[in-house]
């Protein structure tokens, strides 16, 4: 069978190729590319009180994010849950966002990942994604639920977008 004169089976490999070199996630969670991601000193994150630092919670549901806008300060530590109630897994892709902050911890779907910096992440069906980390870069940073970048370009845009505050001096 051919499709578009070339065969079915070549433009099957050329899909798989592009799979697999368009930073694809893994099953327990995030890609692991040499992006350059911020780092906190173990000294630093020793004095965090985990039980005291805000939490944001991401919904998925009907292949829809909400909250669509989530703010965070630069320089704070947060619990970051990204809780997917669909039938079918999502990929949580935020390059920008992932590598402008620091990742201390990932859990998805109850078991550690120990990726530290990657640009996506894929949250199973039914499960929950727990990310500590730090916002260490103010901005805006869009995401969106596509499995491969090389597919951007047939997005219909971002799904939602994470704002880091700058950090004010009280003066």
């Amino acid at each position: 069978m051919k499709t578009g004169g070339r065969p079915l089976g070549g433009t099957s490999l050329l899909l798989a190729i592009a799979f697999l070199l368009s930073a694809c996630v893994s099953p327990l969670g995030g890609t692991d590319f040499a992006y350059n991601c911020p780092q906190v000193s173990a000294k630093a994150v020793k004095q965090i009180n985990w039980t005291q630092v805000p939490e944001i919670d991401l919904r998925i549901r009907h292949s829809e994010f909400s909250p669509m806008v989530v703010r965070m300060r630069q320089g704070w530590p947060y619990i970051f849950r990204i809780r997917n109630r669909d039938d079918r897994g999502h990929v949580f892709r935020a390059h920008d966002f992932f590598t402008n902050v620091a990742v201390l911890q990932t859990t998805v779907g109850g078991r550690e990942d120990k990726t530290e910096c990657y640009g996506a992440l894929w949250v199973p069906a039914h499960e929950t994604a727990v990310i500590k980390l730090v916002a260490a870069v103010d901005g805006h940073y869009e995401y969106e639920d596509l499995p491969i970048s090389l597919l951007a370009g047939f997005s219909s845009g971002p799904d939602g977008v994470i704002i880091i505050e700058e950090r004010k001096s009280r003066i």
